[in-house]
């Protein structure tokens, strides 16, 4: 067997095994990490996220605080 050869049946097998190892074992992972982290409730704060409903609820506090101390400005 010559080196050409050789080296062809290596890069053909590490291209199998790679193929192999996609299918077999990350294809699998992403199945599962996808099944674990899909929503209880999809539907659910209008499809948005916890990250999203705390950005609103700031917005809101922010706001609120701007009123609070605009009109107490006018009392004190």
């Amino acid at each position: 067997m010559t080196l050409i050869e050789l080296l062809t049946v290596v890069s053909l097998s590490i291209g199998i095994l790679t193929v192999l190892v996609k299918w077999f074992v990350v294809n699998p992972l992403k199945h599962f990490i996808k099944e674990q982290t899909y929503p209880i409730q999809p539907t659910a704060n209008g499809g948005r996220s916890l990250p999203d409903i705390a950005r609103a609820v700031d917005r809101i506090e922010k706001r609120l605080d701007e009123h609070i101390n605009l009109h107490l400005k006018d009392e004190v």
